[in-house]
């Protein structure tokens, strides 16, 4: 925001290159933060997908052992 508060008084005082300097600034800080956002985001959708993956393999062994274990009852 102190990028733009600044173009604004270089635009003021009649500074183009500065204002021209100060928004470039303002734009690249946003895009920055942008960016960083997505990198949490896809981050945390990986690490949640490989917890999800994890959850449905134990599920599967856990269930695979189950009918396993009612077989063998039934062989007794």
């Amino acid at each position: 925001m102190k990028n733009v508060q600044t173009a604004i008084q270089h635009a003021y005082d009649a500074k183009p290159s500065e204002f021209k300097s100060a928004i470039l600034d303002a734009l690249n800080d946003k895009i920055q933060n942008h960016i960083e956002v997505k990198r949490m985001e896809l981050a945390g959708s990986i690490f949640r997908e490989d917890d999800d993956e994890e959850q449905q393999s134990n599920d599967s062994e856990t269930e695979f052992q189950s009918s396993s274990e009612g077989n063998v009852d039934e062989d007794i």
